[in-house]
């Protein structure tokens, strides 16, 4: 064989090698969006193409390869399970695809230029990059999030209510970019490895602290759901056995059970003519009867409005929220973003509907007003509703509030401000029906309510004395 046939079938080799390296770390850190139990996948998903990184890093295109077809890894199996529609399943890949590539691209040229300083800046790289896809690009928020099946232990990331969902990201980043470095790099193993079980110990550190929130009481709640399916076995909601079946009865037996508030799903209901009073007289007759506070998802036609109504057990109207954050399959007016709240059984309790806890602009506003349950009617569809779900327990850890969660065409959730699901049901397999539990409260703000993502603030200062202010005359970064 000539050298040229020898050169040609080493480019060949390490072009194969790119792709298969690139689709490896796409699909493991996507598994856990498609398997939660999966999650803990993420902390290896990365090392493959991060040593590629640190090994072949100087060759620029060969790291964009390698972010292309992890991006591709990363969202094409997705594709294929959330079932969105065309264009937004296309803007979705093309965007998640450009944040890998860009990734990979800045890693090879940051993992290079020092053995702990280099893995700390592609954490900070990912880091915001992550932000920027739930934040600038926010068609979903963070339910497009890298780290967002992390909420499946949600144990283990009680650190969230101090750094948010990025400082998952930023960990799983670092310390693989640190264990690639070790790998491609005897002379650096040491160092790394050092540096690796020190950020371990400062993420236990901090999540330790993070793990015991101060509880200020306890509520017993419900949450009732069914799916469009079931509904129309019923007659539909408003039919007489209908709205016994679904709404009234499932009321009277969490109520039974010591329920002291009930929720139905988003859009549940619909008031379209007539007298608004008179509407919601049914609803103030089921409030009284089995003295229980209602939270009611439901659509005002005439403002086009989709709307959370609070109703008193003496059938009183306390308050009304309106959806904020719409999704793009929703043509009503939007809310204005500003948190409603009313007192239940001493308790400060908020509303916000399906998409709108998805976006932590109007999620920490309820965590800074001390809010301690907020309750969350929703309407989903099969292929999102583990998704929609995983990211509604990230909120309620970031801002110590609990969530009642009412589904239909998904699952309704009863959440402790831990991220702890107390109760949940899957209405597409379960039925109809309700669930009730317990929930601890507390009522303190945490730094993440308060300062929101701050550490990607730090992560982009940090890339910026990095790559510009840490150079030496040469034009390369001093090792640190």
């Amino acid at each position: 064989m000539s050298n040229i046939d020898m050169n040609r079938s080493a480019v060949l080799k390490s072009r194969w090698l790119c792709r298969a390296v690139g689709l490896a770390s796409g699909i493991m850190m996507a598994a856990g969006n498609l398997y939660p139990q999966l999650a803990p996948l993420q902390l290896i998903a990365l090392v493959p193409l991060l040593y590629v990184a640190a090994k072949y890093g100087f060759e620029q295109r060969t790291m964009v390869a390698t972010g292309f077809y992890a991006g591709l890894g990363y969202t094409i199996p997705q594709t294929f399970i959330l079932l969105l529609p065309f264009p937004i399943t296309l803007l979705l890949v093309v965007r998640l695809t450009v944040t890998f590539v860009i990734f990979a691209w800045g890693a090879g040229i940051l993992m290079r230029r020092s053995a702990v300083a280099g893995p700390i800046a592609t954490g900070a790289l990912l880091t915001v990059l992550d932000w920027v896809n739930i934040t600038v690009f926010s068609m979903w928020g963070t339910a497009q999030s890298l780290s967002r099946p992390w909420s499946s232990y949600p144990l283990a990331i009680q650190f969230v209510s101090i750094i948010g969902i990025t400082g998952i990201t930023f960990f799983i980043a670092a310390s693989q970019a640190l264990l690639a470095n070790a790998l491609a790099k005897a002379e650096l193993r040491r160092r790394c490895i050092t540096s690796i079980v020190v950020l371990l110990a400062v993420v236990f550190a901090i999540n330790l602290v993070a793990s015991r929130p101060s509880e200020s009481g306890k509520l017993t709640v419900a949450a009732i759901g069914w799916t469009d399916s079931q509904e129309a076995e019923c007659g539909g909601v408003f039919s007489p056995r209908g709205f016994e079946a679904l709404f009234a009865e499932p009321v009277a037996r969490a109520a039974g059970r010591g329920a002291k508030l009930a929720a139905s799903p988003e859009l549940a209901f619909a008031y379209s003519t007539g007298s608004f009073d008179e509407w919601i007289d049914e609803f103030r007759k089921v409030a009284r009867k089995y003295d229980i506070n209602l939270a009611i998802g439901y659509l005002n036609v005439p403002a086009m409005e989709n709307r959370l109504l609070f109703v008193a057990p003496d059938g009183r109207v306390l308050a009304q929220y309106t959806k904020t954050h719409l999704t793009p399959f929703e043509d009503f007016n939007k809310g204005n973003g500003v948190p409603t709240t009313v007192n239940i059984e001493g308790f400060r309790v908020g509303g916000m509907i399906c998409h709108d806890d998805n976006f932590t602009g109007l999620s920490r506003r309820y965590g800074r007003a001390q809010t301690q349950i907020v309750v969350v009617p929703t309407l989903d569809w099969s292929t999102v509703k583990a998704a929609h779900l995983q990211s509604s327990i990230h909120r309620a850890i970031e801002c110590r509030y609990a969530v009642l969660r009412a589904a239909k065409d998904g699952i309704s959730a009863i959440i402790a401000p831990t991220g702890e699901v107390l109760a949940r049901m899957d209405h597409y397999n379960d039925g109809p029906g309700f669930i009730v539990a317990e929930v601890p409260l507390c009522s303190e703000v945490t730094l993440f309510s308060r300062f929101g993502h701050w550490p990607v603030l730090a992560a982009a200062i940090y890339l910026v004395l990095y790559t510009v202010l840490l150079r030496d005359k040469k034009g390369t970064v001093c090792p640190v």
